[in-house]
């Protein structure tokens, strides 16, 4: 479930390549090497100011760093885009970002059920828009932000069959001993494609305060986030519970939404502008949503039963389980370490361990239809962390490199989601002070996994090592 990767944000598959990349941006001052050298030597705090001034002028390395470096977009889990609170901390009165970030990750099974293969990605392409715009001075400012937060598809077309094994349909149970009770099913189904997203809108405002020792600063604000999810299965209605002859063989289509829930997020930050010197801490609440209904279609493609031929359309409710966004914090640090030179990482915690089971449910009872699809994840939390360096090359064009490691969350049940590396840069152009234009791009290695019906998964199966792939542009305009 941060380019806007996590500071690129590989979100994560990461979401946001993984969560997605990263996106987080920092602003970060520099001192052009020359025109420092060529001057008496002051004391240390005195040319660190003297870079911050001349950087604050030009441009801020360290929003390149985060925001082409970041591997939130691929963090592990379904996590995608973060909202873009950073833009709290630029310059100038008004300020809007928006920025657009291509994931590709390659994932496929190598076996599933002890059948080996080449079963042909089941990960699909994203593209993770987040927009953000602020208004305020050195005190106090407010920023409205939208992203796509958490998001997921699969598509199993490729898979033996053309969908996943098949599980008992005929429960609502989130038991895998009833899932594979198949003695007593009186219909089974094979999930063939799954997908949902959900958007987040909020405002977040920071108030600060320039003590002697440095600046302090408080955010918190709230948001909105919703819920929508697809699905596409096909069933099997057998003559009698625990005879496995097909009577009716169906294709399932659901389509079901959540409406927006409130959500909020609190954080801190200490800057030393001097020293281009920042650590920040940002908590964001969980987001459950219960009430997830919809529509759907069972479309009969063979029958025994006279009354239901083949080409038979009939219409159901559809009911999804609770789906909970995850709470997570992320700790953000960055320094100047040399002139032109700026040393950041970031560190991120997702409460993964949240995203247990979900059901996706059908009923019309006009017809007698009441069935249900299940998915285990029993995932563990999520560990996020990246580290780089940025350097401005001249007064418009700065560049960065990173490197990132993602805990996998997977524990066996579910193998999607196992340790991801990556590697990520980006450069930025800021032709004038109104206007800054960056690019960035990530590749992440992901090490294989299985999963099994001993770790309460319904099917046995493999993955091995697999990439992901990501870019990612933004634009800024400073008023």
């Amino acid at each position: 479930m941060p380019i806007n990767w996590k500071n690129w944000r590989f979100s994560g598959i990461y979401s946001e390549a993984l969560q997605s990349v990263r996106s987080s941006s920092f602003g970060l001052g520099y001192c052009h090497w020359v025109a420092c050298r060529s001057r008496k030597r002051p004391g240390r705090r005195a040319i660190w100011g003297e870079f911050m001034a001349y950087g604050q002028k030009r441009i801020t390395t360290a929003l390149l760093i985060a925001a082409a470096c970041s591997t939130s977009a691929l963090a592990g889990g379904f996590q995608r885009g973060t909202a873009d609170t950073d833009i709290l901390f630029e310059p100038g009165t008004v300020n809007t970002r928006a920025s657009f970030t291509y994931v590709d990750p390659r994932r496929g099974f190598t076996s599933l059920d002890g059948q080996s293969g080449d079963f042909e990605n089941y990960t699909g392409h994203y593209l993770i828009p987040n927009y953000a715009i602020s208004l305020g001075n050195d005190v106090f400012g407010c920023a409205g932000t939208a992203t796509e937060s958490f998001a997921a598809e699969a598509d199993y077309s490729g898979s033996p069959g053309g969908a996943l094994p098949i599980q008992v349909s005929s429960t609502q149970s989130m038991s895998t001993d009833d899932r594979r009770d198949f003695a007593n099913a009186s219909s089974v189904s094979r999930t063939q494609k799954l997908a949902f997203d959900s958007t987040e809108v909020g405002l977040t405002c920071r108030v600060s305060y320039q003590g002697e020792t440095g600046r302090y600063s408080l955010l918190g604000g709230v948001f909105l986030e919703d819920f929508h999810f697809e699905g596409t299965s096909f069933g099997t209605s057998y003559v009698a519970a625990g005879v496995p002859i097909a009577a009716v063989r169906s294709r399932i289509e659901v389509e079901s939404d959540g409406d927006y829930k409130p959500g909020f997020r609190i954080g801190a930050a200490y800057e030393i502008p001097e020293y281009a010197l920042r650590v920040q801490a940002m908590y964001r609440s969980e987001v459950k949503h219960d009430e997830v209904s919809g529509d759907g279609t069972v479309t009969i493609l063979n029958s025994l039963v006279p009354t239901l031929p083949a080409g038979t359309v009939i219409p159901v409710d559809s009911y999804f389980s609770e789906a909970t966004s995850p709470q997570f914090v992320d700790i953000k640090a960055q320094t100047g370490i040399a002139p032109g030179w700026l040393l950041l990482g970031s560190f991120r915690w997702t409460d993964w361990s949240t995203n247990q089971v979900s059901v996706s449910s059908i009923s019309n009872p006009a017809f007698g239809i009441s069935s249900s699809s299940y998915a285990p994840y029993h995932w563990r939390d999520g560990y996020t962390a990246q580290i780089g360096v940025g350097h401005a090359f001249s007064e418009e064009v700065a560049g960065a490199i990173a490197i990132g490691y993602d805990r996998g969350v997977s524990t066996g049940a579910e193998t999607t989601y196992t340790d991801l590396y990556t590697l990520s840069s980006g450069v930025s152009f800021k032709p004038n002070a109104m206007a800054e234009l960056r690019f960035g791009g990530v590749i992440g290695y992901w090490t294989d996994g299985e999963q099994s019906v001993a770790n309460d998964s319904y099917y046995d199966a493999t993955v091995g090592d697999d990439v992901v792939y990501g870019i990612n542009a933004t634009l800024r305009l400073t008023f």
